[in-house]
């Protein structure tokens, strides 16, 4: 019987470890990423799959049974999130909640699943435009720089929730102080260093929630909301927690949107920028003009045919992930609200996209999503 030569051995090891690298590589270049095609699933069962196939956790206070079409590729969870929570007109967070106790976690997860609040706890979360215009942008991905002079937890978290845009949570009476501040990093990273130096149990994850702060009064269809910028209310889950609106931070809110620009390719990052330049101009410009001459001042830079075609884009990719319902209801919508503008009479109904990754500009995430 013939054997086998060593030199066609050393070929049939080396073929099969070939083999091996290759299937190891598909296999590690997929890892977190989702892939689902489904039509009028139950929402719940969607959610259980992103979770699954993205290796996180994805909380809802939605109806677990809604009937739900998604059609995405190896996309991230927060992409597949986005998309998702636009065909069910829904929010989706980043959620970190801190506490001294996991019961005192758990408590408050479930709160959040079955009444989509939680009581006796102190929220921080600030809705605002992402100005990278990437779909499915995780603000747990951001860089994060935590500053003083205030070292207690809570106001260390509002920090994190103003420059990237999570949203976090403590319960009202507990406020440890942080005795050294975490080296810059992800913002999910520099979270779980603040809460672990207190001693403190910290739970993360995404989570989709009824789009209840389009129900607020609109304004005219892209018009700025001046210097505020916090939306600790209306769609926040811990709506009603607060008894006022907060501020947020002109320069963290420049941050943020610097670290949103950061995920760009360095190509892209020069017209983002440039976006920013230009809207913080039209801002200062609004400062202590009334509420007549800053619509005036808006339909001004609307009729501007370069800033006019940057919006039209933003609404398109923000529509890229709508039903054809949805873009159609949408559509007449924005008609209806240009006429009451025109007429003097302002707005009369919600529109637009998603308020979690609220416009951006016009440029996508990786993947594939409809």
């Amino acid at each position: 019987m013939n054997r086998p030569s060593p030199m066609r051995l050393y070929l049939l090891g080396g073929l099969v470890f070939l083999l091996l690298a290759i299937l190891v590589s598909r296999w590690i270049s997929d890892w977190g990423l989702v892939t689902i095609h489904v039509k009028d699933a139950q929402l719940g069962k969607v959610l259980a799959s992103i979770a699954s196939q993205g290796h996180t956790r994805v909380k809802s206070s939605l109806d677990q049974k809604t009937p739900v079409s998604l059609d995405v590729d190896k996309v991230t969870p927060a992409v597949a999130l986005d998309i998702l929570s636009n065909r069910v007109d829904a929010d989706v967070r980043v959620v970190y909640l801190a506490a001294p106790t996991k019961s005192a976690l758990d408590e408050a997860i479930t709160s959040l699943e079955t009444s989509g609040k939680v009581a006796d706890w102190t929220p921080h979360f600030y809705q605002g435009p992402n100005a990278s215009g990437m779909i499915g942008m995780d603000p747990s991905t951001l860089e994060l720089k935590i500053e003083g002079p205030d070292n207690q937890l809570p106001l260390l978290l509002d920090q994190a929730a103003q420059k990237t845009g999570v949203m976090t949570g403590t319960p009202q009476g507990w406020s440890p102080s942080v005795s050294n501040l975490p080296p810059a990093s992800s913002a999910g990273k520099v979270i779980k260093n603040l809460v672990g130096s207190v001693h403190g149990e910290l739970a993360s994850f995404f989570f989709l929630t009824k789009q209840e702060w389009r129900n607020r009064r609109p304004q005219a269809e892209g018009a700025p909301q001046g210097e505020g910028g916090g939306q600790p209310q209306g769609g926040d889950p811990f709506a009603g927690m607060n008894g006022q609106r907060s501020r947020m931070n002109p320069e963290w809110r420049e941050a943020r949107a610097l670290a949103q620009i950061k995920q760009l390719p360095p190509e892209a990052q020069v017209e983002a920028k440039k976006d920013i330049d230009e809207m913080k101009a039209v801002f200062k410009q609004m400062q202590g003009l009334s509420q007549e001459e800053r619509r005036a001042k808006w339909e001004e830079l609307m009729n501007n045919p370069d800033f006019a075609d940057r919006m039209e884009q933003r609404r398109t990719l923000r529509q890229q992930s709508q039903s054809t319902e949805q873009r159609v209801e949408r559509s007449i919508s924005y008609l209806e609200r240009k006429q009451a503008v025109m007429s003097g009479q302002g707005g009369t109904s919600g529109g637009g996209g998603n308020g979690g990754n609220g416009g951006g500009g016009g440029r996508q995430g990786g993947g594939r999503g409809q």
